[in-house]
C-alpha cells in the first residue's frame, strides 16, 4: 500500500509568535550587549533546525501564551521553508556569539539588528525573507 508523502506542517500563528520572541531576544542582546539571549537563540534555532519545532521552548511559549493573546489566524503552512529560515537565524546567532567573544561590538550589534529586522518582518507583516 502506498502512502502519500505529505510535507510536515506547522501553525503560521506559532511561527509568528516565535518570530516575536526572536525579535525581543535580539533587542535585549543589543541593548544589554549580553550573550545570554544569543545563547538562548542558538539553542532554540538548533532545536528547530535539527529536531522539530515541537521541542522548541520558544515554540511552546508561542503556542501556549502568545498566539492566544495576539489572536493570530491559525493556518497550517509547510515547515521546510521555515526550517531553512531557522538555519539562517542559527548561523547569524552563532556569528553574533563569535563576534561578542572576539570583542567586535559594532558588528555584533549589526548582526543582531539584521536578525531583529527579519524576525520583525515575519512577526508583524507575515513576510519571511528566508523562505
Amino acid at each position: 500500500m502506498k502512502t502519500l508523502n505529505r510535507p510536515f506542517r506547522v501553525s503560521e500563528a506559532a511561527v509568528r509568535g516565535v518570530a516575536i520572541q526572536v525579535f525581543i531576544l535580539s533587542l535585549i542582546a543589543i541593548i544589554t550587549m549580553s550573550i545570554i539571549p544569543v545563547i538562548i537563540l542558538i539553542v532554540d534555532f538548533a532545536i528547530r533546525v535539527i529536531l522539530v519545532p515541537r521541542f522548541s521552548l520558544l515554540a511552546l511559549i508561542s503556542r501556549k501564551l502568545i498566539v492566544p493573546i495576539a489572536g493570530f489566524r491559525r493556518r497550517q503552512i509547510v515547515f521546510k521553508p521555515k526550517r531553512f529560515a531557522a538555519a539562517i537565524g542559527l548561523t547569524m546567532s552563532i556569528a553574533a556569539l563569535l563576534l561578542s567573544v572576539y570583542n567586535l561590538p559594532l558588528i555584533f550589534v549589526i548582526t543582531l539588528s539584521v536578525l531583529a529586522l527579519f524576525s520583525s518582518l515575519e512577526a508583524f507583516l507575515k513576510f519571511c525573507a528566508g523562505c
